[in-house]
């Protein structure tokens, strides 16, 4: 979330403020992925829907954020991209295309919305579809703009919308279909039961990775029939206030090595957000950080071992 306090350090400090401490480790890989969690654009209207309690814009110069990062592949359903209404997304997928970044999760129609984004790298085919359960009036429909809802309550309507969406992937031969949720409540440890289901039922369809995200913390981690699932990955950098007990500001960043047919390694780099920027964690709080990571994912049957480097081992 690159808007209010986090852009107005970007306007004194410049581009490189929120994530340019940890950009070293991001480029270290050959894709980075993030949600992009607010609408970037000059536009001070707001959505005309419900009234929100928090609306979430950055200026134009928060894509060199991602761009100098090395973020090339972001989600965009999610409940706050439409903060700023139709010109805020239209602006949002402008700056995106500008830089070069592929997106998808959101669009100037329904089949824009749900259209996957794929990349390459190093001749493994990445696909991303990327839904979101919250914020149903930000809906995309044929000739609106907005971001592909789930309504995640209707397990099979949102298996068929999954297997559908799969099957776009599958026909364009993607080695990883990679599913995006930004899913259930906020301050939560640990997803519901039914979320466990829907995300076993998914690798179950053919998806080969679940990156969950939305609670504001990061949950546990679970290796199922060969396929990472990532309930929920927390937040990069933000302003929000720091809950006294889950510690927001304490978080990781995910990092996964692929080859074509498999999962090679997983492992998770402790990070903490502090000053509206983020930063390799400290050692008290890269010790909490895996304390909690181990403790989330043991339901799972994830192992997780060492300290600053975290490796997880189903």
């Amino acid at each position: 979330m690159l808007g209010r306090a986090v852009a107005r350090r970007v306007h004194t400090r410049g581009a490189r403020y929120p994530l340019g401490a940890i950009a070293p480790l991001m480029r270290r890989g050959d894709l980075s992925l993030v949600n992009l969690e607010c609408a970037i654009t000059l536009n001070r209207q707001t959505w005309a829907g419900e009234p929100k309690d928090f609306y979430f814009r950055a200026p134009p110069q928060a894509i060199d954020c991602l761009a100098e990062a090395g973020v090339g592949l972001v989600t965009l359903a999610n409940n706050h991209v439409l903060d700023y209404g139709v010109d805020g997304l239209a602006d949002t997928l402008a700056a995106l295309d500008r830089a070069g970044i592929a997106h998808a999760g959101a669009g100037l129609d329904a089949e824009a919305a749900l259209a996957p984004a794929i990349v390459e790298r190093n001749g493994i085919r990445i696909g991303l579809s990327a839904f979101c359960d919250h914020q149903p009036d930000f809906a995309a429909g044929p000739s609106q703009p907005g971001i592909s809802y789930l309504d995640l309550t209707d397990h099979a309507g949102a298996c068929d919308a999954l297997r559908r969406a799969l099957s776009v992937l599958q026909a364009r031969d993607v080695h990883w279909p990679v599913l995006s949720l930004h899913w259930g409540p906020n301050w939560v440890e640990a997803p519901s039961t039914g979320f466990v289901e829907l995300a076993h039922a998914a690798i179950d369809m053919g998806w080969r990775m679940l990156y969950g995200h939305s609670a504001h913390v990061f949950q546990g981690v679970e290796v199922y029939r060969g396929a990472p699932i990532l309930y929920g990955t927390g937040d990069l950098v933000d302003d929000y206030a720091v809950h006294p007990v889950l510690r927001n500001d304490r978080q990781m960043l995910f990092d996964l090595t692929l080859e074509r047919e498999r999962l090679q390694r997983l492992v998770l780099h402790p990070l903490v957000i502090e000053s509206f920027r983020v930063r390799p964690a400290d050692e008290a709080s890269a010790a909490w950080i895996a304390a909690r990571a181990r403790e989330r994912s043991q339901r799972f049957g994830a192992t997780i071992r060492g300290d600053r480097e975290l490796v997880v081992a189903d």
